[in-house]
């Protein structure tokens, strides 16, 4: 039995990071936007994703992305990347 476990436990370590997925959110303008998290309609923390930058590790479980400075609201979910363009949030397809 020691002899399955050990390398069952190895490919799961190996395989970790592979499973794992959070959203990124993408700031392809000039301008700096202040952001809020929220899950449920409930204010989690706030941020700001400065010009031409990405933020990774957004969402883990799924989660709204509001901008401050625009009002727009979108749902992002764990495996999204949203990118902002032109003062608009969208959800880009890889």
């Amino acid at each position: 039995m020691k002899s399955i476990f050990l390398p069952a436990l190895l490919a799961a370590v190996i395989l970790m990071p592979c499973v794992i997925q959070a959203g990124t959110l993408e700031n392809a303008d000039l301008d700096d936007y202040r952001y809020q998290i929220a899950i449920d309609g409930i204010g989690l923390s706030t941020g700001v994703i400065y010009s031409q930058s990405t933020a990774y590790d957004i969402c883990d479980t799924g989660c709204q992305i509001r901008l401050l400075n625009t009002g727009q609201t979108i749902t992002m979910n764990p495996d999204d990347r949203i990118v902002i363009d032109g003062g608009v949030m969208k959800c880009k397809e890889d």
